[in-house]
């Protein structure tokens, strides 16, 4: 009895030691850095970058070496003081055309090298490296562009465009009008060529130095820059409105959009709400409609509102105020058109489209909101509203019911504020409004560049 005891007993100490070694394999195995290259297995005389993974373990050193036959080492890149690191570590390497490693590559005409890396880490029970080698081909020639076609003006908080040509070996793409953003294009892949179309806007300024620059880059981290001419026609002026701050309204639009349940507000308040929270709101819907639907959804020119009035433009530059007016506490442009009718009032969709965000827990001082993607990259978006018809992911034409007119958010009064967004910028709405703008610059340019990159 006592002998079986025995047995059991070194049986079950067997089995914990198993899932301990077991345990420790796993810990070994999984938590240890993993080494990725951005650019896959190319890269060009540029350099390039790299991701570490060091979820669950701490980096101690980095050591990245290169060689033409995996024997001879030449030093690129070492960091022996990294304490702690994260989830992930970036590094990006750039060849200095004296360096050892680009003289190895040019002095032996290379085509390839081979990089070496040693990685040493920390995880619960361990200190240990991970060692690496990777064969890496190397590009020296950039993408080409070509076939640059553009508009030769551009209306002045309206759209442009630019469609132009690149070779197969372009990874991304981009556009650069000056305002700070960057359009992805509309992409057609052929035999021989990459066709691009992108739509753009400059906002309500001027596109900067009247150029649109094209930037393609390679999965080496080659790029090339081309640039092409075109003139902003300033046709419209911004108005200008003078508010005067109203405690009250303030108060209570504050507790609203905030939650909160204060007694009373002032200009710390004030500013809380038209300042901070204007900002957060603008960049999450900035970020709702940067994304672009390859394929055109909407048809002929959007539509306003049903029987409603424009009072208040576009761009329109708000001036605030508590009791001088020549002495302003704060000023905001205005992102859309707002749109005036009875209480209450029905709300359609602009134009076809899909529904691509719906908040009706109300998106700070837009109130509730609602979002129609209508491919290439325009959005239209629908806000104060006080209630919503539409959900996520609903196909929607002019005669859908999308909601109805409110007040929610920081609106003074019962109204429905109505935006237009290509890529993540405001442009002015009645652009959209105008059958002919529409059909010329938009409708017509799409066509063309469709029947052109698929012929």
């Amino acid at each position: 009895m006592l002998k079986r005891s025995k047995t059991k007993f070194f049986l079950f100490f067997i089995f914990l030691i198993f899932l301990l070694l077991l345990y420790l394999a796993f810990v070994y195995f999984i938590h240890k850095p993993d080494f990725q290259l951005s650019s896959q297995d190319t890269i060009s005389y540029s350099g390039f970058k790299a991701t570490i993974d060091s979820t669950n373990v701490k980096i101690n050193s980095i050591q990245i070496s290169g060689s033409k036959d995996g024997a001879e080492l030449i030093d690129i890149y070492a960091n022996d003081q990294i304490l702690d690191s994260g989830n992930e570590i970036k590094i990006k390497i750039e060849f200095k055309s004296d360096s050892q490693i680009v003289k190895m590559i040019r002095g032996d005409n290379l085509d390839h090298f081979y990089l070496h890396y040693s990685i040493g880490y920390e995880n619960k029970f361990f200190t240990s490296f991970i060692k690496g080698k990777i064969e890496l081909k190397i590009d020296f020639e950039p993408p080409s562009i070509s076939n640059v076609n553009s508009d030769k003006y551009v209306y002045l908080g309206g759209i442009g465009f630019v469609t132009y040509d690149t070779s197969l070996d372009t990874l991304k793409s981009y556009v650069d009008a000056g305002s700070g953003n960057m359009f992805n294009p509309i992409s057609v892949v052929g035999d021989n060529k990459i066709s691009n179309l992108v739509f753009f806007s400059c906002f309500n300024i001027p596109c900067k130095n009247n150029k649109i620059i094209i930037k393609a880059e390679d999965k080496a981290g080659n790029a090339i820059f081309v640039s092409t001419t075109m003139k902003t026609i300033i046709n419209k002026k911004w108005n200008i409105s003078y508010i005067k701050i109203d405690n009250n309204f303030l108060l209570n639009k504050y507790n609203e959009v905030m939650k909160n349940n204060l007694e009373t507000v002032g200009i710390k308040e004030f500013k809380e709400l038209n300042i901070e929270e204007r900002k957060k709101n603008d960049l999450l819907l900035s970020l709702q409609t940067s994304k672009i639907t390859n394929k055109k959804l909407f048809d002929s020119k959007f539509l306003q509102m049903r029987n409603s009035q424009v009072f208040s433009k576009f761009s329109e530059k708000r001036i605030y105020y508590i009791d001088d007016v020549d002495k302003p506490v704060d000023s905001q442009y205005h992102f859309g058109i707002d749109l005036a009718t009875t209480g209450n009032a029905n709300v359609y969709a602009s134009n076809t489209g899909k529904v691509s965000y719906v908040n009706s827990n109300g998106v700070g001082i837009y109130g509730k909101v609602t979002i129609i993607d209508h491919g290439l990259g325009f959005y239209s978006l629908y806000s104060h509203l006080s209630d919503i018809s539409v959900k996520v992911g609903d196909e929607v034409d002019k005669r859908t019911l999308i909601g109805k007119t409110g007040q929610t958010g920081y609106a003074y009064g019962d109204h429905l504020h109505f935006s237009t967004y290509i890529q993540g910028v405001p442009f002015d709405p009645i652009e959209l409004w105008d059958k002919n703008y529409i059909n010329l610059k938009i409708i017509s340019i799409y066509n063309q560049f469709i029947a052109e990159a698929t012929q």
